[in-house]
């Protein structure tokens, strides 16, 4: 009889659930809401492996109420929410899945930059709330013929190059210092925030990046920027964003 508990703190697909359940007894997480910390230090009192999602965290602190465990499986990309030296110590082995939702990422990248440019929101909004014809309102702006850049060229940032490519942008920039692409302009963040028209941030989040964008940057940016971070929330100052917004140093 097989005896070891695996915690999925997400619903998976009923395929993955089965191949679950033939290695172990499984406690899943019905969702879509996570459960509270409380609930998952319970859980993972008696569990040897578990399979994490986006809301999810794990401390020393959790791995201490947790001696059983012995692995968690990431269904993620990024590694902020765990201290993976303590798993380390702990003895905890820790996946993630590096490529997942690269070309969904870059695409709502595009997605978001068009929406942005284009006015789509307001135009919706202004549609649903009652259309009376055509008005001369909402003027927008498009990717072809500006100069955008994408700051971070790992798989997301290069995944957003390819897309840009096709628009017929006047320049392509791209920020980062470990990478070497022939199909960009490679710049300093300076000298990209301050000549474009749209600026995507494709960067993880560790200790240079956390509020990469803050208020002295939005200072040098250029005037009606489009900025779409498909990065790490924590990678933009909120406050210095909100701030740039209200005196339309921003555009979106």
């Amino acid at each position: 009889m097989n005896h070891r508990k695996i915690v999925v703190t997400q619903p998976v697909h009923e395929e993955v659930l089965r191949k679950l359940q033939a290695e172990g007894e499984v406690i899943m997480n019905p969702g879509p809401d996570p459960w509270s910390p409380s609930q998952l230090r319970e859980y993972l009192v008696d569990a040897d492996a578990m399979m994490a999602f986006m809301t999810d965290s794990v401390t020393k602190e959790s791995l201490l109420n947790a001696p059983r465990l012995k692995t968690i499986s990431c269904a993620l990309k990024g590694y902020d929410n765990f201290d993976l030296r303590a798993c380390a110590q702990a003895g905890v082995s820790v996946t993630f899945v590096p490529d997942l939702l690269t070309e969904p990422t870059a695409e709502l990248a595009i997605g978001l930059a068009i929406a942005a440019g284009r006015n789509v929101l307001q135009g919706d909004a202004a549609t649903r709330a009652g259309y009376s014809g055509w008005r001369p309102a909402l003027y927008g702006t498009g990717l072809h013929g500006s100069v955008a850049s994408v700051i971070g060229l790992g798989k997301v940032g290069q995944a957003i190059l390819a897309r840009l490519a096709g628009f017929g942008c006047a320049r392509l920039l791209g920020v980062d210092p470990s990478v070497r692409l022939d199909q960009v302009e490679l710049v300093t963040l300076d000298e990209a925030v301050s000549t474009s028209d749209y600026v995507f941030l494709a960067v993880p989040l560790v200790s240079d990046t956390r509020h990469l964008v803050d208020s002295r940057m939005l200072q040098l940016s250029k005037k009606g920027q489009i900025l779409v971070n498909v990065g790490r929330g924590s990678v933009v100052d909120e406050r210095a964003v909100v701030d740039a917004l209200a005196n339309e140093q921003l555009g979106a």
